[in-house]
């Protein structure tokens, strides 16, 4: 689930509790185009009286969880017990970020870095991203994905 501006994002999902003291608020769909461990706000129930708690985006791979920082109180809840709720987002949306050593071998190469898809772009950055810049295994990550790409084409 991808919000088009910043702003107000709808969830749903369920409560989880871990070692029996820390509430997890599991999303239904993973988010995506959000930076993971930045904080939110969520917003549960209605007005006059909602309760808002300060969360920690964690997204991985296949599921999205909301992590309540700490000192604040939590609302009722049981294990597996469905939520629905507004994420106030600060942050909005962030598209990702396009190295500048990877953007310019892209273009030499005439590939279209905007072309690629959220997933796509997620696990080509995430591979160069674990070389330091600068490094021969940056360079060869690089060359990696300009030569797997332009074969895509």
């Amino acid at each position: 689930m991808a919000p088009a501006s910043t702003g107000d994002l709808p969830v749903h999902g369920t409560q989880q509790e871990r070692r029996g003291r820390t509430h997890l608020f599991v999303l239904d769909e993973r988010l995506t185009g959000h930076a993971t461990f930045l904080t939110a706000t969520l917003v549960l129930g209605d007005a006059p009286a909602p309760c808002r708690l300060q969360v920690r985006i964690l997204t991985f791979d296949d599921v999205t969880v909301l992590s309540p920082l700490p000192g604040q109180d939590l609302p009722a809840a049981h294990d597996g017990q469905a939520f629905t709720g507004t994420l106030m987002l600060p942050h909005g949306w962030r598209p990702p970020l396009v190295p500048e050593d990877l953007a310019r071998a892209a273009a030499a190469a005439g590939i279209d870095t905007g072309a690629w898809s959220e997933p796509e772009a997620r696990q080509l950055l995430t591979f160069l991203g674990e070389a330091r810049e600068g490094s021969p295994v940056r360079a060869q990550r690089i060359k990696a994905i300009i030569t797997a790409l332009a074969e895509a084409q």
